[in-house]
């Protein structure tokens, strides 16, 4: 009889749980379900690809996940209580801004070449825009005032 015939293969929820194990989870973190998976770079950072539709790297892939208890995982994910600098929140909407005003700039850069497109829809209801009205500059004896002078008269 051969080792191969009487040795069963290992589970890959006990292989999992070995590894996380190893990575200093305890038994307790792991069964209760205080494991959470994230994924590095987040989702909402990922490239699109336009023609296909699907992320860079693959949401599911192996390489971009990484173990994290819930606590460190809502930290990445939402930023620390009194703000979401540097969280993958936080990161998702500068992202989401920077991407419209590019997209704004882009379109004033075309405007530029072509003057009647890319206007917005309610061009005509803004109305004609007026130049400030001119003042004259203030004659000079009301310019200073007339305390402030010290020679004699």
């Amino acid at each position: 009889m051969s080792t191969r015939e009487h040795r069963k293969a290992i589970p890959i929820g006990v292989k999992m749980q070995a590894c996380l194990l190893l990575l200093g989870f305890t038994e307790d973190e792991i069964a209760g379900g205080a494991v959470q998976w994230d994924h590095h770079p987040a989702l909402a950072l990922r490239f699109v690809d336009p023609e296909t539709g699907e992320m860079s790297p693959a949401p599911n892939d192996p390489r971009y996940l990484r173990p994290l208890r819930k606590a460190e995982h809502a930290e990445k994910t939402f930023g620390r209580k009194a703000t979401t600098a540097g969280s993958d929140v936080g990161l998702a909407a500068k992202v989401k801004r920077l991407d419209k005003s590019e997209a704004e700039f882009r379109r004033r850069l075309l405007a530029k070449s072509e003057p009647t497109a890319f206007l917005p829809m309610d061009h005509e209801d803004r109305g004609r825009k007026r130049a400030w009205p001119s003042r004259p500059f203030p004659s000079r004896k009301h310019a200073r005032n007339p305390k402030a002078r010290t020679h004699a008269d």
